[in-house]
């Protein structure tokens, strides 16, 4: 309960509200917010879900099974992983586009023909069938 009561007035503190402001946000007294933070008494289940609204911070968060989960900064790390995903699709998209032009340009060789028709009708079904590939991948 320590950890409860520390971090109610440590948020409170970094969000520069009174006891007293704080308790007309909750519509509380304030005597409920001061015996919150000296351990006396815990908030309610509503009340805490208020707290994490207000702070944007998770509950987990406010009764201690965390060190620190601020809801934006959970977002940011799953805005880097999709970021993360779609540099890999990308990666994947030139190096399986150089293989195939690597592919074209030898095959026009062994087949001794300007083959710049047959290799642009050839590149509209490998753009889609790539972009397929790569989309679908997990």
């Amino acid at each position: 309960m320590d950890q409860i009561n520390e971090r109610l007035k440590e948020m409170r503190l970094n969000a520069g509200m009174s006891q007293e402001e704080l308790a007309s946000k909750l519509n509380v007294s304030r005597q409920s917010v001061s015996k919150w933070e000296t351990g006396d008494s815990l908030p309610d289940i509503l009340k805490l879900k208020q707290l994490s609204k207000l702070y944007d911070v998770s509950i987990d968060y406010i009764v201690g099974n965390t060190e620190f989960d601020r809801k934006e900064d959970t977002q940011k790390t799953s805005e880097q992983a999709v970021l993360k995903k779609q540099k890999a699709k990308r990666a994947l998209k030139g190096v399986l586009w150089g293989t195939a032009c690597m592919l074209a340009a030898f095959g026009m060789e062994v087949l001794k023909q300007d083959g710049w028709v047959i290799a642009i009708f050839a590149a509209v079904p490998m753009h889609f069938l790539i972009n397929y590939y790569v989309d679908n991948k997990e």
